[in-house]
């Protein structure tokens, strides 16, 4: 695996997940309610038997805010090590792009999520929403082979 692709990457990954991270907390602050990550997070604190987990649908204090956003932010950094480690140095970033994004959308909205308990399964969610994953996933997918892309060209 070639580290300067890697390190790309994870790069894209995290700007990807910075952007969405920054979109959800605006989301929270308007709404004055918890955005699906906080509720996701809050989910997976119970089953940990968490001992001071937030119940009902408000916003998370500064505190959880930092620990559902950074863990946000670690599993977009994984993220970007899978997409290294799934595609060769030669993948086109948007082919490659859109098909991590989707099986990135896929494994946690479809499989993983639901398998853990800590959200319905996707196929009951609306029409919206699941466009709204998908299309978040995506331009995830996109920004996380651009970054790897782009440190591929810089490092030649």
């Amino acid at each position: 695996m070639n580290g300067k692709r890697t390190a790309g990457a994870v790069a894209g990954a995290l700007v990807a997940g910075l952007g969405l991270t920054a979109m959800m907390m605006a989301q929270e602050k308007k709404t004055r309610k918890a955005s699906e990550l906080t509720d996701l997070g809050r989910a997976f604190a119970h089953q940990l038997s968490v001992h001071h987990v937030p119940t009902g649908n408000g916003p998370p204090d500064p505190q959880e805010q930092a620990v559902v956003q950074g863990g946000h932010l670690l599993l977009s950094a994984l993220a970007g090590v899978a997409y290294a480690a799934a595609t060769d140095d030669d993948a086109g970033a948007v082919p490659s792009g859109i098909a991590f994004g989707l099986a990135f959308y896929g494994v946690a909205h479809w499989l993983t999520g639901p398998l853990l308990g800590v959200k319905q399964p996707e196929w009951r969610s609306d029409a919206k929403t699941i466009g709204m994953h998908t299309v978040n996933h995506v331009a995830f997918g996109l920004a996380t082979a651009a970054g790897a892309k782009l440190a591929t060209r810089t490092a030649a």
